[in-house]
């Protein structure tokens, strides 16, 4: 029996204009996950042309275009720091193997390893997340475009050496408690994708520090298609879990505070169970908290988390003192999840952009978004702690309000009773029909 042809490469490149939607790594990560997955050139220009500094491909970028490069022996043209166009063709030089009547070899396994070992400058669960839609769907797209599978073994395991606590990235605490869950609620569960916890090792990617850290992923390739899923809704909270990182000497100071500002923050009522768990930095100076939202019927996890320090985050007279960084690192976090919780979706905004790629791979409709839209109740929290209450306003809502209120004065300042009453409070006039002194 002969061996199965395998198609080749489509020739006409998908082109994609690197500044559309948030105009970042996301896109470069869903075209070259869709690319590998669909068999498809991809030509990306004007690569992160809108984003401050030189734009183009990041450092982390680059090893990513590579290690997909690698998984399915694909020609790569641009793929340089700093560049805003890149050509990915997949399975290119497999292409080159066919013989002159145009029957392709037998397909023969890309990577024959059952481990990667990967080291980049970044986040390592970014890099995650960008590397396993492919991982996970590459057998049920060999088997439609009969291109070869990514491994010879039924698994394998990416090790990923780089930051696992980042400024705006999940950290490998949201990856375990956050999207793994999640991804197990749509039909991927621990026999498809796991994070090893024996394997990591506290790794820093802020403003100010970079520490390679180390995480490794097991990871099974998906042998039947993923079905539809929706999320539309998510029970009672039942459980917020923290997860806390900061200088040794303040992990005590830092556990106070978190605890006494959870325990205002939550209603006394909801029955509502709170856990903490505590981790010293290794590196001076860094905070980390993430805290998890876990309902139950229906089940959901929707999580929040910062860093500190981050410059376009939190106010810079807050250096040096220990005191007021705990308390609006932790502030700013619970407000982050109750907002989360706010909008009323089953899944948080980060990882609603996760899950985009395989609502698209599902077979038949799927949604992660409420139907009846944003904004609904909290009963588990109280509106009215500090932490909710008094945070600064952020600059959009300020903005908003400030117009509002300016509109508001105009228009009531076009009627012949406000005009008057302008008069008399700010200039003290008698004026006709407002006076106030009699």
């Amino acid at each position: 029996m002969s061996a199965p042809s395998r198609t080749k490469t489509t020739t006409e490149s998908i082109v994609i204009d690197g500044t559309a939607y948030e105009g970042g790594g996301g896109l470069i990560r869903y075209a070259l996950a869709f690319a590998c997955i669909l068999n498809r050139p991809v030509h990306i220009h004007s690569i992160r042309a809108g984003r401050p500094g030189v734009g183009g491909l990041r450092s982390e970028h680059t090893v990513a275009v590579s290690t997909m490069a690698q998984l399915t022996s694909a020609a790569v043209i641009g793929n340089q720091t700093a560049s805003r166009e890149l050509i990915f063709t997949p399975y290119a030089s497999l292409d080159a193997d066919a013989d002159g009547n145009g029957d392709a070899l037998s397909p023969q396994p890309v990577l024959q390893q059952q481990k990667l070992d990967i080291k980049l400058e970044g986040s390592a669960g970014i890099f995650l997340v960008a590397m396993l839609p492919y991982l996970l769907f590459s057998r049920l797209a060999s088997k439609t475009h009969h291109t070869p599978p990514t491994a010879t073994p039924d698994e394998f395991e990416l090790t990923i050496r780089a930051g696992t606590l980042c400024v705006k990235a999940p950290s490998i605490f949201y990856l375990q408690q956050v999207f793994l869950p999640t991804m197990a609620l749509i039909g991927i569960g621990s026999n498809h994708l796991n994070i090893l916890p024996d394997h990591y090792e506290q790794g820093w990617h802020t403003d100010t520090n970079k520490l390679p850290g180390k995480m490794t992923a097991r990871i099974k390739p998906l042998l039947t298609p993923l079905l539809a899923f929706v999320l539309d809704r998510r029970g009672r909270v039942q459980t917020v879990r923290a997860t806390a990182h900061a200088p040794p000497q303040l992990l005590d100071k830092f556990k106070q505070t978190l605890e006494a500002e959870l325990a205002d923050a939550i209603s006394r009522d909801a029955g509502v169970d709170i856990a903490v768990d505590m981790f010293p930095s290794l590196v001076d100076h860094q905070y980390h908290l993430l805290l998890v939202a876990e309902a139950t019927a229906p089940a959901a996890f929707l999580g929040y988390e910062e860093v500190y320090p981050q410059r376009d985050v939190f106010p810079s007279d807050l250096e040096g003192d220990t005191d007021r960084i705990i308390r609006h690192l932790v502030r700013a976090c619970i407000r982050g999840l109750w907002e989360e919780l706010r909008r009323g979706h089953a899944v948080d905004e980060n990882l609603e952009d996760m899950l985009a790629l395989y609502q698209s791979l599902a077979v038949g409709f799927s949604s992660v978004i409420t139907p009846q839209g944003n904004g609904c109740l909290v009963p588990e929290f109280n509106i009215e702690t500090p932490a909710i209450r008094r945070l600064p306003v952020p600059f959009f809502y300020m903005h908003t309000y400030v117009f509002c209120l300016v509109y508001c004065v105009t228009v009531y300042m076009n009627t012949k009773v406000g005009r008057r009453l302008l008069l008399t409070r700010c200039c003290g006039a008698n004026v006709q029909g407002t006076s106030t002194t009699r």
